[in-house]
């Protein structure tokens, strides 16, 4: 064997072992993930609602005063 027949040897077996070292992390930022706890929406949906109550409110109010402009005997 000649030195670049060793050599080119050696190169692939520290590219697979960079590859196992990769994937060892890429496994271990996954079960980093896997543990972190499901943030509680619960508050926030109850919010949305109330806002969305409010928007209608809102609305209405909007159509009221356009209603009142446009009749020319309420200016």
């Amino acid at each position: 064997m000649d030195i670049k027949t060793i050599a080119g040897i050696i190169s692939i077996a520290i590219a697979i072992g960079g590859l196992f070292v990769y994937q060892g992390q890429l496994i271990q930022r996954v079960e980093v993930l896997e543990k972190k706890e499901n943030v509680d929406v619960k508050p926030l949906e109850q919010e949305m609602s109330l806002l969305g109550k409010e928007i209608a409110v809102l609305k209405k109010d909007i159509e009221q005063l356009k209603k009142k402009n446009s009749n020319p005997l309420m200016r």
